[in-house]
C-alpha cells in the first residue's frame, strides 16, 4: 500500500508491537493498563494509516481501491438512539428470554462476522506484503462470475476457523482478542466520517449516551444496563485483558470495541485532514501534527479512564474521558495555528475529494446578488 511522503514508514513495527501485546500475556504478566492502552492506540494508529492510504489512492483516481462505507450526517443523528434501542433490546432479551438461545444467536452471529472479517484482513495483508506468490493472491478465474475470491482468501478462512472454534468452546481471551482486534482495525479503515462537524456531533451524542447507560441506567432499569449486557454477551465485541496468564473471567478487565472504533473514526478523519494540509503546503504540514496530537490525547484519555476505574472501583464510561480529550486537543491546536475555521468546515465527498460545496454555494450566491443589483448595459 502506498504511503504519503509526510507519513513515517512505521506500519510494520506497529503490527509487530500489536501482535506482541496480544500474545505476550499468555506467557508473562503484562499490566492491564499496558495491554488496554497499547492495543487500543495501535489499532487506531494502523486503522487510520490504512484509511489515509485509501483516501490518497482514491484522490489519485485509483479505481482498484475498494470504496469506503461513508457514515452520513443523518446516520450520525440517529446513532445514539439506535444504539440505545439495541442496548435496551439486548438487556431485555437476556432478562426475559431463555439465555441459552439468546447467547447462542448473538455469539454465532458476531463470531461468524469476526471470523470472515479477520480472514479477509489477513489475506489482504499477505497480498500487500507480497510474501505470497502473486497467483495465490489473485482472484480464481472460475469463481469470478460469483465473487472475487483468491486462494489466499480460502487459506486464511481455513486458518481462522480453528481460532473461532477455540473461542466458541473455551471462551478464552486470546482468540477473542485476535478476532476483536481484526474487527476494530478493519472498521476504522473501511468506514469513514467525512465531515468534521458530523464527527463532532457523533462524539458529543455518544458522550452523553455512554454516561447515561453506565451511570444513570440503574435508576431506570434497576441494573447497570451497559455492564450487564457486556458481561452476558459472549462474542468478539470487546477486548479482554488478563491480569496474569492463567486468569479466569473474574481476573480480567474489558474494553468495548466502541471505545476504540468511535474515536478511531474521528482520529482517522483528522489524519486525512493532515493529508489535505500537506497538499496545500500549510505551516507545519510536513508531518501529521493534528493526528499525532489527537492520538496522544486518546492515549491520555484512556489512561484517565483506567485511573478512574482504580480510584472508584466501578465501571467507567470511557467516552466520558475520550471525547473531551480528542475534540478539545484538535480544536485548541487548530485555534493556535489560525486554522479553526478550516477544521470546522472540513468535509470530504464519498469519493475521497475534499468538498468545496459550501464555497461554490457562496460564490453562486454572490453572483446572483451581483446579477440582481448590477444594471443591464444597453448597446
Amino acid at each position: 500500500m502506498s504511503t504519503p511522503q509526510w507519513y513515517p514508514l512505521v506500519e510494520t513495527p506497529a503490527y509487530v508491537m500489536l501482535a506482541t501485546l496480544i500474545l505476550l500475556p499468555t506467557v508473562v504478566t503484562v499490566p492491564v493498563y499496558v495491554q488496554m492502552i497499547g492495543i487500543s492506540t495501535l489499532i487506531i494508529f494502523l486503522g487510520s494509516a490504512r484509511a489515509v492510504d485509501k483516501f490518497i489512492s482514491q484522490k489519485a483516481g485509483d479505481k482498484s481501491v475498494e470504496p469506503r462505507e461513508v457514515i452520513k450526517r443523518a446516520s450520525v443523528f440517529r446513532f445514539p438512539i439506535v444504539a440505545s434501542c439495541t442496548l435496551v433490546g439486548l438487556f431485555l432479551a437476556f432478562k426475559y428470554l431463555p439465555k441459552k438461545i439468546v447467547s447462542f444467536c448473538l455469539t454465532f452471529g458476531s463470531l461468524s462476522l469476526a471470523t470472515f472479517n479477520a480472514a479477509f484482513m489477513y489475506s489482504g495483508l499477505m497480498a500487500e506484503s507480497k510474501m505470497a506468490p502473486k497467483k495465490f493472491t489473485e482472484p480464481i478465474p472460475k469463481l469470478k462470475k460469483w465473487a472475487e475470491i483468491s486462494p489466499m482468501d480460502i487459506l486464511c478462512v481455513l486458518a481462522t476457523i480453528p481460532v473461532a472454534a477455540w473461542y466458541w468452546y473455551k471462551k478464552h481471551w486470546l482468540p477473542n482478542n485476535v478476532l476483536s482486534t481484526s474487527l476494530a482495525l478493519t472498521s476504522v479503515e473501511a468506514m469513514a466520517l467525512v465531515e468534521f462537524q458530523s464527527a463532532a456531533i457523533l462524539l458529543c451524542g455518544l458522550f452523553f449516551y455512554d454516561i447515561f447507560w453506565v451511570f444513570g441506567s440503574t435508576k431506570v432499569f434497576g441494573d447497570n444496563v451497559m455492564v450487564s449486557v457486556a458481561k452476558q454477551f459472549d462474542g468478539p465485541i470487546k477486548l479482554v485483558f488478563p491480569r496474569f496468564p492463567s486468569a479466569g473471567p473474574s481476573d480480567q478487565s474489558m474494553l468495548g470495541l466502541g471505545d476504540i472504533v468511535i474515536p478511531g473514526f474521528f482520529i482517522a478523519l483528522i489524519l486525512r485532514y493532515d493529508a489535505e494540509r500537506f497538499t496545500k503546503g500549510l505551516k507545519y504540514s510536513e508531518k501529521p501534527i493534528f493526528f499525532y496530537t489527537v492520538l496522544v490525547f486518546y492515549f491520555l484519555g484512556l489512561a484517565s479512564t483506567y485511573l478512574a476505574l482504580l480510584l472508584f472501583h466501578a465501571a467507567q464510561p470511557a467516552l466520558l474521558y475520550l471525547v473531551p480529550a480528542c475534540l478539545l486537543s484538535v480544536l485548541v491546536l487548530a485555534a493556535s495555528l489560525g486554522e479553526l475555521k478550516d477544521l470546522l468546515m472540513y468535509a470530504e465527498s464519498e469519493e475521497g475529494e475534499v468538498s468545496e460545496k459550501k464555497n461554490e454555494e457562496e460564490a453562486e450566491g454572490n453572483n446572483s446578488v451581483e446579477g440582481a443589483t448590477e444594471p443591464k448595459k444597453t448597446k
